[in-house]
C-alpha cells in the first residue's frame, strides 16, 4: 500500500512547526476535570493524574490490540546536530505488528520495516501507562482535529511544575477508536524534541492495507521473559541489569531471545521517554561497523546511527552492548555513559550484530 501524501504532509517535512495550524483544529467540548487544588508543587511534589486522563490513556494503550489501521504519518526528531523529518507509510494489524515504509529518494532506497506486536511489562506494575502516570501529571486539557478526525487532546507535565511552565507531551487521542494519532515530546524549555501526527489515516476493521497483509510479518515479542529474582541470579554472573537508569528511567521490562537466547532485552521507561538496553556475550568485529558512525560519549568510543530511533553500540569486557532510543540525546548519552566499558575481551565475533533490534525496541511502545 502506498498512499500519496497531502499537501500538508509535504509541508510538516519543510516546516514542522507549521502542525499546529495544519493538524490541530481548536473545537468545543466538555471542560476537562481541573487538577487537585491541593496537589504540591515544587521538586518533590507526586504526580497528578486526572480520572479522565488516566481512562483515556489507558483505552489507547488498549486500542492497537483490537483495531487495524494504516495512512500516512510523518515523523520528526531535533538533536543539536540535526533535524531528521520523514513521511511514511504506517499499516498495522491487531496482534501481528506494525510495518513502517518509506518511498525510494536519490539518496535514500526504499524501506520498510515490521515492528513487534507490544508485549505485556514483565516488572511494571500497572503497566504502560501506569510507568506514565508514576512519573508525570496527566491532564485533559482540551479537544481538536487531527487528520479529520476529532481527538481529546492530553498533556503530561512534571510533577510540581507550574501552569506557565513547559509540558512534558502531549498526546492526541482518537474519540472514536482510541488511538494516538499526534504525539509531541518537549525540552524544559518547551522545545520539540520528538514528534508524530497523521495526516491521513483509515481506522477500523478491513482497513489493513498491502504492506500489513502480506508475508512480511515476523517480529514477534520475546516470550522467555525475566522476572526480579531472574535478574538477580543475572547480576551474580555477571550480566549488567541496572534497575533505573539516568533520566531516570525505571527497569519496565526484561526478557531474553535470540538464536539461542542468548541476547537479553532490557526496556527502560519514565512513560515518555524509552530506552532499550540489549546486552549480547560476544565482541565487535574490527573495523567500522556498517552503517555506523563512530562516537565519543563521555570519553568513550561508541559507533552511532539514526535518530528516530537513535542505535548506539560499542563493547566492554566480553559483552557488547546495543541501545536503541526513543528518547532525548541528552538522556542517550547519559544512559551511555552510565553502563558498562571495559576494555575488550577476547571472545567470539558476533557476526549479524543487532540484527531486528530495531524491531524488538518496538516492544514496549504502549500505543502501536
Amino acid at each position: 500500500m502506498r498512499r500519496s501524501v497531502p499537501v500538508a504532509g509535504a509541508v510538516l517535512v519543510l516546516a514542522p512547526l507549521v502542525v499546529v495550524v495544519l493538524l490541530v483544529v481548536p473545537g468545543r467540548g466538555t471542560p476537562p476535570e481541573p487538577a487537585d487544588p491541593s496537589a504540591r508543587s515544587g521538586p518533590d511534589a507526586s504526580p497528578v493524574v486526572q480520572p479522565q486522563a488516566r481512562r483515556l490513556l489507558d483505552r489507547a494503550a488498549a486500542a492497537p490490540a483490537t483495531t487495524a489501521y494504516y495512512g500516512v504519518q510523518f515523523v520528526s526528531a531535533w538533536t543539536s546536530r540535526a533535524t531528521t523529518s520523514e513521511v511514511v507509510d504506517v499499516d498495522h494489524e491487531p496482534g501481528r505488528g506494525t510495518t513502517v515504509s518509506t518511498d525510494a529518494s536519490p539518496a535514500v532506497p526504499a524501506r520498510s520495516m515490521t515492528l513487534a506486536a507490544t508485549g505485556t511489562p514483565s516488572i511494571a506494575g500497572g503497566g504502560a501507562v501506569g510507568v506514565l502516570a508514576a512519573h508525570y501529571s496527566l491532564a485533559v486539557v482540551g479537544t481538536g482535529s487531527v487528520a479529520g478526525r476529532p481527538v481529546d487532546i492530553v498533556a503530561a507535565r512534571r510533577p510540581g511544575s507550574a501552569a506557565d511552565q513547559p509540558e512534558a507531551a502531549r498526546f492526541w487521542l482518537d474519540r472514536d477508536s482510541g488511538l494516538v494519532l499526534r504525539r509531541e515530546v518537549y525540552d524544559r524549555r518547551g522545545r520539540t524534541t520528538r514528534a508524530s501526527a497523521f495526516v491521513e489515516v483509515t481506522i477500523g476493521s478491513g482497513s489493513v492495507g498491502t504492506t500489513a497483509s502480506s508475508s512480511s510479518f515476523g517480529s514477534r515479542a520475546w516470550s522467555a521473559t525475566i522476572n526480579t529474582a531472574a535478574l538477580a541470579q543475572m547480576r551474580a554472573k555477571g550480566w549488567d541489569c541496572p534497575d533505573v537508569l539516568p533520566g531516570p528511567l525505571a527497569l519496565v521490562d526484561a526478557r531474553r531471545g535470540g538464536a539461542t537466547g542468548d541476547i537479553v532485552h532490557l526496556s527502560y521507561s519514565d512513560g515518555i521517554a524509552t530506552v532499550s538496553v540489549f546486552e549480547q556475550r560476544g565482541r565487535l568485529a574490527g573495523g567500522a561497523l556498517a552503517g555506523h558512525r563512530r562516537h565519543q560519549v563521555a570519553g568513550h568510543q561508541v559507533w552511532v546511527t539514526g535518530q528516530v530511533p537513535r542505535r548506539v553500540v560499542w563493547t566492554s569486557g566480553r559483552t557488547v552492548y546495543t541501545v536503541v532510543a526513543d528518547a532525548p540525546e541528552r538522556t542517550v548519552d547519559q544512559v551511555v555513559a552510565a553502563l558498562p566499558h571495559r576494555p575488550a575481551a577476547d571472545g567470539d565475533t558476533l557476526g549479524r550484530l543487532g540484527r531486528g533490534l530495531d524491531r524488538v525496541a518496538s516492544w514496549f511502545n504502549p500505543f502501536s
